[in-house]
C-alpha cells in the first residue's frame, strides 16, 4: 500500500504500529474472555450446587440422592461391594408444627440433619428426600455395622432438645434400611426400605406422622 508524504512524495505505507495496537486489542480481549470464562465456570459450579442441595437443610435432596444409589448399583454390579440405604421418618413432626409453629418444625428437621451430617463418613450421603424424610447412602457397610450406625443415629436424634417459643421438643425418628442388590434400581431400594421403616413404626405401637 502506498501514501503521500509530507511533501507530496508518493511512498510505501509502514503497518507496523496499527499492528501493534491489533496486538494490543487481542491481549486485552483474551484477558476479557478468560475473566469472563472464570465467572461462567463458577456460575455453573454454583447452580449444580443449588441443583442437587436441599432447599432447606445442608443436605442433598432426592434427585441427587437416587443419581448416587444409581452409581452405587453400578459399583455393586462390576466390583460387587454391598451398600446399605437408610430411610429415615421424623416421628410426630405434625404435633410439633401445630404446638409451635411451622418455623419450628422447620428447626427441628435442620436439627436432625446436622445429627445424621455429624455421623457419617465423609464418603457416604446423605439427603432430605420429602417432607419429613430423609435418607442415608452407606457405603461397604456390613449388617452388624447397620444396625449400630441405625442405634447411634437414633440415640444422637433423641438426645436432642431444640428451644422454641413455648418450650422444648422432643424428638426422635424411625428407620428403615435395605441392601443394594446389582439388578436393583433406586426406587426399588427406596421402596424396600421404606416399607421396613413402616414395619418398624407398627411394631412400636403405630404410625407416628
Amino acid at each position: 500500500m502506498k501514501m503521500n508524504d509530507v511533501q507530496g512524495n508518493e511512498g510505501v505505507y509502514a503497518p507496523q504500529a496499527d499492528m501493534a495496537m491489533s496486538h494490543e486489542q487481542l491481549a486485552l480481549l483474551c484477558s476479557d474472555l478468560r475473566q469472563q470464562n472464570a465467572f461462567l465456570s463458577a456460575r455453573v459450579r454454583v447452580l449444580e450446587e443449588e441443583i442437587c442441595r436441599d432447599t432447606l437443610t445442608p443436605l442433598f435432596n432426592r434427585r441427587h440422592f437416587e443419581q448416587a444409589v444409581a452409581v452405587s448399583i453400578a459399583h455393586c454390579q462390576r466390583y460387587g461391594s454391598r451398600s446399605a440405604l437408610l430411610f429415615i421418618d421424623v416421628d410426630d413432626l405434625k404435633s410439633i408444627n401445630d404446638s409451635y409453629g411451622h418455623a419450628a418444625g422447620d428447626e427441628a428437621l435442620r436439627t436432625i440433619a446436622q445429627v445424621l451430617l455429624a455421623n457419617v463418613r465423609s464418603t457416604d450421603v446423605v439427603a432430605r428426600i420429602g417432607g419429613d424424610e430423609f435418607a442415608l447412602l452407606l457405603g461397604t457397610i456390613s449388617d452388624d455395622d447397620v444396625e449400630q450406625k441405625i442405634a447411634q443415629l437414633t440415640a444422637g436424634i433423641a438426645a436432642c432438645r431444640p428451644d422454641f417459643a413455648g418450650g422444648q421438643a422432643r424428638l426422635s425418628a424411625t428407620f428403615g434400611h435395605a441392601f443394594i442388590h446389582p439388578d436393583d434400581r433406586a426406587d426399588k431400594v427406596l421402596a424396600r426400605a421404606d416399607s421396613q421403616m413402616y414395619r418398624s413404626k407398627r411394631s412400636r405401637g403405630g404410625l407416628l406422622r
